[in-house]
């Protein structure tokens, strides 16, 4: 299970790892322009939801030859956070 949370000031990511310690991602260890999977990690979803969210315009993106890249302050902006 993966939690989205504040804690003092910052946006965390934790999960669960079946029983033992949780592990926490900082929303700020990623880069500000994110790939695919590392946008699917954030949002907690697979690759192919985030690939319709682009086909459907609700996340805005950039090509780069054929690699699809996206801008951290998007996905934040998604998030309405």
């Amino acid at each position: 299970m993966i939690l989205i949370t504040m804690e003092e000031g910052m946006l965390l990511m934790s999960e669960s790892l079946a029983g033992k310690a949780k592990k926490k991602y900082q929303f700020k260890d990623y880069p500000d322009v994110l790939t695919v999977q590392q946008t699917a990690e954030l949002l907690s979803v697979c690759k192919n939801t985030i690939y319709k969210m682009i086909r459907g315009d609700d996340l805005p993106y950039r090509r780069i030859g054929s690699a699809i890249r996206i801008r951290k302050k998007d996905v934040l902006n998604y998030m309405q956070i």
